[in-house]
Order: C-alpha cells, then structure tokens, then sequence
C-alpha cells in the first residue's frame, strides 16, 4: 500500500522522517566540535542526544499503540488461529 494514501501511515512516515531528518542537522544540541558544558559538565549535545532518543522510544510507543488498535494488523493472529484449531 502507498504510505501517502493512508492517513493513518502517512502522518507516521511525516513524524519519523521529520524526527530522522531533526537528528542529522548539524544543530548545536546535536553536534559540537567544541566542549560546550551543559548541566554538571556535560557536554551539551549529549542532552541533545539524550532527549532525541527519549523523543523516538516515546514515538515508538504511540505508534506501536496507535497499530495494534487498527484492525489490519490483527488479520495474521485471525488467520493463525484459524488455521492451528
């Protein structure tokens, strides 16, 4: 099926390839040749990383919800027990 004519799919490919394409930026939070110190010393990007990372896992979860809530992902587990019993 094409991602663009599904509403549900393509406003998840919008979301990841919007979060794919923040992360190769070359924004400070995300990318530094110089030691900037956040918070206890930290270099600052890794806070950038660190957020990054909890955006995606988060992402991850909503959509993995949002699917197992969609009838056309529970077609295969229809079939499968149809065809074990």
């Amino acid at each position: 099926m094409d991602c663009w004519r599904n509403p549900f799919e393509r406003r998840w490919t919008v979301i990841i390839l919007g979060l794919y394409f923040l992360i190769m930026l070359p924004l400070p939070w995300y990318y530094n040749e110089s030691y900037l110190p956040g918070p206890f010393g930290v270099p600052m990007f890794l806070y950038g990383w660190i957020g990054h990372g909890i955006a995606v896992l988060i992402a991850i979860m909503v959509f993995a919800r949002q699917c197992m809530a969609r009838p056309e992902y529970h077609s295969l587990d229809a079939q499968d027990e149809e065809e074990t019993a």
